[in-house]
């Protein structure tokens, strides 16, 4: 009975609910960070039995509320700029990692969370080019940062130049960096973004498997298979399953409800990732080298998102 009636754990009911009455992502993220500053060792343990799962039940769920209808002109129109976003971040951060002195792996790391799809692709590469865990770290807590700096700081961006919907869920999938950030920065500047950013951020965590495949090769002598991100599989059968069966009207909104309340909830749990991080370990230059590359691209977001 102590252990369920602790301080904490009332904390964190009190917390979660607030962020899934409330549905506000930012709400959300700063819980979770406040949360993590109080009880770092119970943010750790959560994050250990939860990870991004409910962020990933949330993203799959958001797949039986799009259609193709909509989905096929958003792809077609930015294919090509996703391609060169992925392009451009990758190899701006590999020059930069160069002229900076970087560790190749720690490079490689930088430049694939990035580029495509933030702590995903480093959680991927990183056993794959035996990148030391101090590398990884800093890799993610890089991505941690700009991440929770995006779901705060994206929509008041979002609102200050007018920026439609549409254009909204364009540029918050091009400028962010892993998909559960995307879709909680979009989901804080609107519903109808959510759409958008989702269909395009999707497409763009695709590049993983070339780049995974290459990375094998390269380094890995086994050369053994990887696991995709088995939600982005979900995410298309979800989809798929909408668009052939004609899903109730009723069906659809419950289904959009409920996709916001997990997306919240993990993004409850992105704040309570701060717990992991020891800031006074960050090194200097790999945060520079990260900062320049989305400086870079955030305004080159902007100006496709609105042309």
């Amino acid at each position: 009975m102590k252990l369920i009636f602790s301080p904490s754990n009332f904390l964190l009911i009190i917390f979660s609910l607030l962020a899934v009455i409330s549905l506000s992502p930012i709400l959300a993220i700063s819980l979770g960070l406040v949360y993590s500053l109080f009880y770092k060792n119970n943010a750790q343990e959560i994050l250990i039995k939860v990870s991004t799962i409910p962020l990933q039940i949330g993203i799959v769920l958001l797949g039986f509320t799009i259609s193709t209808v909509t989905l096929i002109p958003i792809i077609d129109a930015y294919v090509i700029w996703v391609l060169f976003f992925i392009i451009f971040s990758f190899v701006l951060s590999c020059i930069l990692g160069k002229a900076f002195g970087l560790d190749t792996k720690l490079n490689i790391l930088l430049a694939s969370g990035l580029s495509i799809c933030g702590a995903t692709a480093i959680a991927l590469v990183g056993p794959i080019i035996k990148a030391s865990s101090r590398f990884i770290f800093i890799s993610l807590a890089i991505v941690f940062s700009f991440n929770t700096l995006a779901i705060i700081f994206f929509p008041l961006f979002g609102d200050f130049f007018k920026m439609s919907n549409y254009e909204f869920g364009v540029f918050s999938a091009l400028a962010i960096h892993d998909t559960g950030s995307v879709v909680g920065a979009a989901l804080a500047f609107s519903n109808p973004s959510v759409e958008v950013a989702a269909s395009l951020k999707i497409l763009r965590t695709l590049a993983l498997i070339p780049l995974i495949l290459l990375l094998n090769y390269k380094f890995n002598t086994n050369k053994k298979g990887f696991i995709f991100p088995s939600f982005i599989i979900y995410f298309f059968v979800a989809l798929t399953v909408a668009n052939i069966f004609e899903l109730p009207y009723t069906l659809i909104e419950y289904l959009k409800i409920l996709s916001k309340t997990f997306i919240v909830l993990g993004i409850f749990c992105i704040g309570l990732q701060s717990s992991k991080i020891e800031y006074k370990e960050l090194s200097f230059k790999p945060l520079v080298l990260a900062l320049i590359v989305w400086l870079c691209v955030i305004p080159m977001a902007y100006f496709i998102s609105v042309a």
